[in-house]
């Protein structure tokens, strides 16, 4: 079906890239106006409580140009390229900065419809067919203008925004059950442990010293990983890349080990590596389930111990002297088996996700192709 297609420019108000105050001299606040950035723009909706700042209502009034209105459509020009969001009707007050531009479309364009073409691929193509060099890093008001739309009549732009609506809200559902799943794992180590902190049910406090011995893992960096590996490499916030040399057969616990991530545990998959950004378990001086061990160690908050010199750090002297609560060996299996059915459901739930995510995706280039 061809649909006729319009210019952005011709069939909405293209407002502003928005400002920051710190060009007038004035400061964010902890209160008052909400002052968007992209990464408020989440799910094609506005998320104040993302990470969020504000400005003085005279702030506001300075920046006039760049006051948001109900039913704005909201694009990510900056960093983070083509997020977008609609504005609610009832929106309160809002601001934006440079990476934020603003769309008001005319009443041609259903908004919903229009939310889920720009998240599309035809939108994306468009996007980086007008860069020079097809790599995305800024887009202008006058890029935005020149995109061409579909335009359905409404009455079908909001049958197929109604269908999206629906497989999208799907998608979300699954990717919601999966944190909701891991969720559970932590209520599941409180109810069976309680707080490490408070340890109310009186378990045997040791020393991780008196448990594990750590290493830093090998240096490897990007540029030095094989393009076809297959072997997963491990820094200090989980999986970095890939390369054709594993160092562990076994999974083993890994501890970031340097930068901002120093702390977070994962468990690496079998055959994979651990670089010198992060920490690995070398030896255990008395058994303990790694399961176990695994959930304990997130729950010392291992950050906290990390030297702040230059950048944040932790050794294997730095977490030594910090005690783990260690229950009977019977309740440690208990938590893993539960671990374990934990993991199977998560691995059904991902496939799940990304079917749901498949399935979103061919609706909607059917949907703009105008075949449904």
């Amino acid at each position: 079906m061809n649909w006729p297609t319009v210019k952005l420019k011709d069939e909405a108000r293209l407002i502003t890239k928005g400002t920051t105050p710190t060009t007038l001299g004035l400061k964010f606040l902890k209160e008052g106006i909400p002052f968007l950035r992209a990464q408020n723009l989440v799910d094609g909706s506005v998320s104040v409580a993302a990470d969020p700042i504000f400005i003085s209502p005279e702030t506001h009034d300075a920046l006039r140009r760049s006051k948001i209105q109900p039913s704005d459509v909201l694009i990510s020009i900056a960093g983070t390229i083509g997020r977008a969001a609609i504005v609610p009707n009832d929106a309160v007050e809002m601001n934006c900065n440079q990476a934020v531009a603003i769309v008001r479309p005319s009443d041609r364009i259903d908004r919903r419809f229009f939310l889920h073409w720009l998240s599309g691929s035809d939108a994306l193509a468009q996007v980086t067919q007008s860069t020079v060099t097809g790599v995305i890093s800024n887009l202008s008001l006058r890029q935005i203008g020149n995109l061409e739309v579909p335009l359905p009549s409404l009455t079908e732009q909001r049958r197929i925004a109604a269908i999206l609506d629906k497989a999208d809200a799907i998608r979300r559902k699954r990717e919601e059950a999966i944190t909701l799943a891991d969720d559970f794992l932590r209520s599941v180590f409180l109810e069976m442990f309680g707080e490490p902190n408070t340890n109310r049910m009186g378990l045997r406090k040791v020393l991780l010293g008196d448990i594990i011995k750590v290493s830093s893992g090998n240096g490897l960096v990007g540029k030095d990983m094989a393009a076809d590996g297959v072997y997963p490499v491990y820094g200090g916030n989980g999986v970095n890349g890939y390369h054709s040399e594993y160092m562990f057969e076994e999974p083993q616990i890994v501890i970031g080990r340097v930068g901002a991530y120093c702390g977070a545990v994962h468990v690496s998959a079998p055959k994979s590596w651990v670089t010198d950004n992060a920490l690995y378990i070398r030896t255990y001086k008395q058994p303990i389930n790694k399961t176990y061990l695994e959930w304990a160690l997130r729950f010392a908050n291992l950050n906290q111990y990390a030297g702040r010199a230059a950048q944040p750090l932790i050794s294997g002297g730095r977490i030594y002297e910090v005690e783990i609560l260690v229950p009977e060996d019977a309740d440690q299996v208990s938590f893993h088996r539960i671990v374990q059915k934990h993991s199977i459901l998560v691995s059904k739930l991902k496939i799940d996700a990304v079917n749901s995510g498949d399935l979103f995706s061919a609706l909607s280039q059917h949907a703009f192709a105008g075949d449904l």
